[in-house]
């Protein structure tokens, strides 16, 4: 378990996610901004509120709501009784603030009005609101998940950017926003498509005609010189869509010295998921690297090595799957640092393979008896052949179920038994009808139908009523 973490988090945190991932002097500087933010708002320069509710104002502000209402009370020329339980209710403790109010030095002049409110004031504290309970940890919960959410958020930002948009969308419209070209690297993948298309269209061998018939894939590929990483890899799958292997071509030898791709040899390989110890190679080497000993030994330990020249074919196999490369244009390049004949600038290869057929097993050939009579004596008798007997049926079987057994009585209250117990006739199987063994074996021989022709079984003695427990009811015929 421990090996499998290790080798998720090499192979997806440490490739894929952690090149993406928004450094750690970034993630501080944002948790660093959220802090210093929330510290402003809170501390610093507080956020004004109105049209809050009473409830949220301090303990002052509270009672200088009473006291208006008290005043309210007594300015009214009509019944206002129910409106001001309403907005008594709105704070916290009503009764509590008028009564406070009305021993408070100072307020001697508000101590009527504050008392003509006081049924008002108690019929409004059950239906209060509650009082808020500040806590410490209240007040540190903004500082603490607000950089929380904000560095997450940041980190999902960073790997949709760097995974999905900066590639796709960003990179590419800000350089068709600049006028910028595409990179070598695009542009050489879209002339070898064009050249692969060409070639395709005008060079293609139409396999439909040869004895090999026509093959379940059959493509084409061009290297040219801006194509640094040129390998090529095609799946091969039947009609049923079924994966059978992988074959393809890439540079087996690049013998540039200025920081330019000189390929110098191709080679063509061939995979079979049911030959899959091994992946066969066939090298197509230029006229230098052919007639040089030691590059062409480096080669023939992959596989064979043919020179390159227009039309050259070579046959890769393996257990199930034939690959058919051909090399369809060339093109030499000219270096004067380099060796004459020595590398590319362009190399078409078509590329067809077939599946290979299934040798079809011998035909068992099966000997006559009489064959085998006349074969010489060496001292052992030849077997025969002989036909199976035809089975024989056996004889119905005749089931019996004896009568019910008397109840049990304790033998103080049995009755006297008679002195003449009823005769038991025992019952025996109809006797079985003798068969004949064939002519040809002997009564006994092992194996044959002489067992089977058995006398029938004798007839069980007759029950002793003396050693009969169950007083005659019971049979003890052996059942076969």
């Amino acid at each position: 378990m421990t090996k499998f973490l290790q080798d998720s988090y090499n192979g997806i945190y440490k490739i894929v996610l952690e090149p993406y991932m928004p450094r750690l002097k970034t993630i501080l500087l944002l948790v660093a901004g959220v802090v210093i933010g929330l510290f402003w708002a809170y501390v610093l320069a507080p956020t004004i509120f109105f049209d809050g509710d009473p409830s949220s104002l301090q303990q002052s502000w509270q009672d200088e709501w009473v006291k208006l209402l008290a005043d309210r009370n007594a300015a009214a020329n009509f019944d206002v009784s129910q409106n001001l339980v309403d907005l008594l209710g709105r704070i916290d403790d009503p009764l509590e603030v008028v009564d406070r109010l009305a021993i408070t030095p100072g307020e001697e002049l508000n101590a009527d009005r504050l008392q003509a409110i006081r049924p008002l004031a108690e019929q409004a504290q059950a239906s209060a609101a509650a009082a808020p309970s500040p806590s410490l940890l209240g007040n540190l919960v903004p500082f603490i998940i607000a950089p929380l959410i904000a560095t997450i958020i940041a980190v999902v930002v960073a790997l949709l950017w760097g995974l999905l948009l900066k590639g796709n969308v960003y990179d590419p419209l800000m350089r068709r926003l600049r006028g910028e070209k595409d990179s070598a690297e695009a542009i050489a993948i879209r002339q070898v498509t064009a050249a692969a298309k060409q070639a395709e269209a005008t060079s293609r061998t139409d396999f439909a005609t040869s004895s090999l018939g026509a093959p379940i894939i059959q493509r084409m590929t061009t290297y040219l010189p801006a194509y640094n990483s040129f390998d090529e890899t095609f799946s091969v799958e039947d009609a049923a869509d079924k994966f059978l292997g992988e074959c393809g071509v890439s540079i087996a030898e690049d013998i540039g010295t200025d920081g330019s791709t000189k390929p110098t040899a191709f080679e063509v390989w061939l995979f079979d998921k049911d030959d899959y110890v091994r992946t066969m190679t066939h090298t197509y080497a230029s006229g230098y690297a052919y007639n040089d000993p030691a590059m062409r030994a480096r080669f023939q330990q992959k596989g064979p090595v043919t020179q390159i020249t227009p039309g050259a074919t070579v046959t890769v196999e393996t257990a199930s799957l034939r690959l058919q490369a051909r090399i369809v244009d060339i093109k030499l390049g000219s270096d004067p640092s380099l060796p004459a004949n020595s590398y590319f600038e362009k190399v078409t290869f078509e590329l067809a393979v077939w599946p290979k057929q299934s040798t079809t097993a011998p035909t068992p050939v099966t000997v006559p008896v009489s064959a085998a009579a006349a074969a010489p004596n060496t001292g052992f008798a030849a077997p025969v052949m002989t036909p199976p007997p035809a089975p024989v049926q056996a004889p119905p079987t005749v089931s019996y179920m004896p009568p019910p057994a008397a109840p049990y009585m304790p033998p103080s209250q049995q009755p006297a038994a008679p002195k003449a117990a009823p005769q038991v006739v025992p019952l025996s199987p109809p006797p079985l009808r003798p068969l004949t063994p064939p002519q040809n074996l002997p009564a006994q021989h092992p194996g044959s139908l002489g067992d089977l022709a058995r006398p029938p079984r004798p007839a069980p003695p007759p029950i002793n009523d003396e050693e009969d427990p169950f007083g005659g009811t019971g049979d003890f015929t052996p059942v076969n």
